[in-house]
C-alpha cells in the first residue's frame, strides 16, 4: 500500500518535531521574575531557575529558563522575591526542642522569683497528681532561689526548673531526695551541686549534675517522639530551614529520624553530631560506629560527626565558660575563677585524632577564650596527624584576639548564634560586671571573624533561642535587642552584612557539615532545596525589613513541603 502524504502535512509534522523537545530538558518546575542569590561565586545573581527530578536543571535569565516550560511544567513567577538555596540550621537541638513544645514554660522571660512562682502553680494545676513538676526555659541569668523559697512554691512533689541556656537548674527538696542528692553526692566530672556554708545542697545544678535529676524523670516513647518530632520539623521548614545538624544526638534521637524517614515523613536533610563524653576507648568508638551504622540505613541522614563540650557558659551565676583571664567579682576586683574546662587538653587531642582515624569530624561547644583555644589546639594536632575532616566551633561567644586567623589556618568553621549578639540581661547584667567592659565588648565577635578570613556558618541552638533565621539575622546586621531598643547596640564593630547571613545559613553550613557538593548553592545539578522570600531582601534592606521577612515557598529536592508553586 502506497501512503500518500500532503506537502502541507508534510510541512506541518516539520514544524512540530522542531518544536517538541525531549522530555529531559522540560521542567518540573520554574521561577521566573525572581531575585535570585545562587551562593555560586562565578554566578552570584539570576532572574530564573529550571527544577527538573529533584535537582537544579539551570540558573540564569527569563528567556533561557522559558525555553525549559513544557506542558505539565508549573510555572511560578514570584514578582522580584528574594530566592535561596535552603537555609542550614548548623546547630539545633530538634529534638528536645519537639519534646518540649507542650511543656510548661517561663518562655526565657526575666522574671522575679513571685513572678515564677505563679508559673510553676499554674504548672502544678496543669499536672495534677504526685509526679514530677517540670517547668522550662527559665532565664537563669542572675536568677537565684534556694530550696527554702522553691519548697514553699511546691512542698511534696518534686520540682525542677530547667533554665532556657540549657545548661543549669533549680530542684526542691523532694527533688533532691527523689534523686538521691544529699551533701555526701560527690559533683560529677563536667558539673556541680551547689552547696551551702554547710555543705548542703542547694538545689542549684550545673551542667552533669542536672544528669543527676533528669535521669529519674519519665521518658516518652518512640511514638510521642516522632509525634512531636515530625510537629517541630514542620515549624523548621516554614523557617526556610531544609537541612539541619541535629547536635548532641543520642541513641534515642537517631534512632526517631530514622523511623521517620523510613516512612518517607521526613523532609530535611539531617546530620548528627553525636553527643560524647570524649573517651578514646574501644567501647565508645564501637558505639559512635554503631550510631553511624544507623543513620546511614536512610539516604538523608549522616552521622559522621562528634559533639563535645569544652566548657559551659560565661554568665553569673554559673560561670562555667572557660576564660584566658579571670572572672571579675561584684566590685570589679579579679578572682581565682578561670572556670572549668570540660575536657583536658591533651586528652582532647588524643579523641579528636582518634575520631579522624574512624572517619568522625568533631563539633566542639567553646563559649570561653580558653576554651576555643583548647578546641584549636586539639585539631591543630589533628591537622598535623594528617586529618581532613570537618571541625568546627560552636557559639564562641568570646575568643582572643590571637586565636581567630587560626580558624582560616586550619580550616576550623565558626558555627555562631547571632541571634544572642544584643544587649540584653545576660550580656549585660549578667556578663559585664563579671567580665568588665573590655571583654563585654568583644561579646560573640562575628566580624573578626570574617575579617581574618574565617569561615562563619549560622546557627540556631534551638530549643535555647528561637529557629527564626530572619531574627539572627536581624541582630547580626544591627547588634541590637528589638525587645528593649533602649539597651543600644552591644559591640558596633562586629556586625554583619546581610549578604555575608545568607552565606552563613547556606554555602558555608554546607561546607561545615562537608555537604557543600549537594546543596548550599543554586547550581545546575545539586539538589533542589529552595526558599522563596515574601519580600526582596538585599544588603540595603533595613533592620525591620529583615526581622519581619517570611518564607514563601520551601523546596525540598524540587517537592514543595510549605506553601504553593503556583
Amino acid at each position: 500500500m502506497i501512503v500518500r502524504v500532503s506537502l502541507c502535512t508534510l510541512i506541518a509534522l516539520t514544524a512540530l518535531a522542531c518544536t517538541q523537545r525531549p522530555a529531559a530538558e522540560v521542567a518540573d518546575v520554574v521561577i521566573l521574575d525572581a531575585a535570585v542569590v545562587t551562593m555560586d561565586p562565578a554566578q552570584p545573581q539570576a532572574s530564573a531557575l529550571a527544577i527538573r527530578d529533584g535537582k537544579i536543571a539551570l540558573v540564569g535569565d527569563k528567556e533561557a529558563v522559558q525555553k525549559w516550560v513544557g506542558e505539565k511544567t508549573r510555572v511560578v513567577r514570584v514578582a522580584g522575591a528574594t530566592v535561596l538555596p535552603g537555609f542550614i540550621d548548623s546547630h539545633i537541638h530538634a529534638m528536645s526542642g519537639a519534646l518540649s513544645l507542650d511543656a510548661c514554660t517561663f518562655a526565657d522571660a526575666q522574671l522575679a522569683l513571685a513572678e515564677v512562682a505563679a508559673i510553676i502553680r499554674e504548672c502544678v494545676a496543669r499536672t495534677p497528681g504526685e509526679g514530677w513538676v517540670v517547668v522550662q526555659d527559665l532565664n537563669a541569668a542572675g536568677f537565684q532561689a534556694d530550696l527554702k523559697a522553691l519548697d514553699a512554691v511546691v512542698p511534696t512533689r518534686p520540682l525542677v526548673l530547667w533554665a532556657a541556656d540549657g545548661h543549669v537548674g533549680y530542684a526542691n527538696s523532694a527533688a533532691l531526695s527523689r534523686a538521691g542528692i544529699t551533701r555526701n553526692t560527690p559533683d560529677p566530672a563536667d558539673g556541680r551541686i551547689q552547696r551551702d556554708r554547710k555543705g548542703e545542697p542547694t538545689g542549684f545544678l550545673v551542667d552533669e549534675a542536672m544528669a543527676l535529676v533528669s535521669k529519674h524523670l519519665e521518658k516518652p516513647g518512640p511514638e510521642q517522639r516522632e509525634r512531636l518530632l515530625t510537629r517541630a520539623l514542620h515549624d523548621i521548614a516554614a523557617a526556610g530551614i531544609t537541612t539541619l545538624m541535629e547536635a548532641n544526638a543520642d541513641a534515642d534521637t537517631v534512632a526517631t529520624y530514622v523511623a521517620l524517614a523510613s516512612k518517607k515523613q521526613l523532609a530535611q536533610r539531617v546530620t548528627f553530631a553525636l553527643e560524647s563524653a570524649g573517651e578514646s576507648t574501644d567501647q565508645e568508638f564501637a558505639r559512635l560506629r554503631g550510631l553511624r551504622e544507623l543513620a546511614r540505613s536512610q539516604p538523608q541522614l549522616r552521622a559522621d560527626m562528634i559533639k563535645l563540650f569544652a566548657d559551659g557558659i560565661i554568665e553569673y551565676p554559673t560561670q562555667t565558660a572557660a576564660l584566658l583571664e579571670p572572672y571579675l567579682d561584684a566590685s570589679g576586683r579579679p578572682t581565682k575563677n578561670l572556670g572549668p574546662l570540660y575536657q583536658q587538653p591533651e586528652a582532647l587531642a588524643q579523641f579528636v585524632t582518634r575520631a579522624a582515624t574512624e572517619g568522625f569530624g568533631v563539633h566542639i561547644h567553646a563559649i570561653g577564650d580558653r576554651a576555643a583555644r583548647v578546641a584549636l589546639d586539639a585539631f591543630a594536632r589533628a591537622r598535623q596527624e594528617g586529618s581532613q575532616r570537618s571541625y568546627s566551633i560552636a557559639h564562641l561567644e568570646l575568643v582572643d584576639q590571637a586565636d581567630f586567623a587560626r580558624f582560616r589556618e586550619l580550616g576550623v568553621i565558626a558555627s555562631l548564634q547571632l541571634q544572642w549578639a544584643e544587649p540584653d540581661n545576660y550580656t549585660v547584667e549578667a556578663a559585664l560586671p563579671y567580665i568588665g567592659p573590655e571583654r563585654q565588648a568583644r561579646l560573640y565577635p562575628a566580624r573578626s571573624f570574617i575579617a581574618a578570613g574565617a569561615t562563619i556558618a549560622g546557627g540556631s541552638d534551638w530549643n535555647v533561642s528561637t529557629f527564626n533565621p530572619f531574627e539572627a539575622m536581624g541582630t547580626a546586621v544591627s547588634r541590637t535587642n528589638p525587645k528593649e531598643p533602649q539597651r543600644g547596640v552591644l559591640g558596633a564593630d562586629q556586625a554583619l552584612k546581610l549578604s555575608e547571613m545568607f552565606a552563613a545559613y547556606t554555602i558555608n553550613a554546607a561546607r561545615m557539615l562537608g555537604r557543600d557538593a549537594e546543596i548550599g548553592s543554586l547550581q545546575a545539578g545539586k539538589a533542589a532545596d529552595v526558599v522563596v522570600l515574601d519580600r526582596t531582601l538585599d544588603d540595603r534592606s533595613s533592620v525591620e525589613q529583615i526581622r519581619g521577612a517570611g518564607v514563601r515557598t520551601v523546596f525540598a529536592n524540587g517537592t514543595v513541603v510549605v506553601g504553593s508553586a503556583d
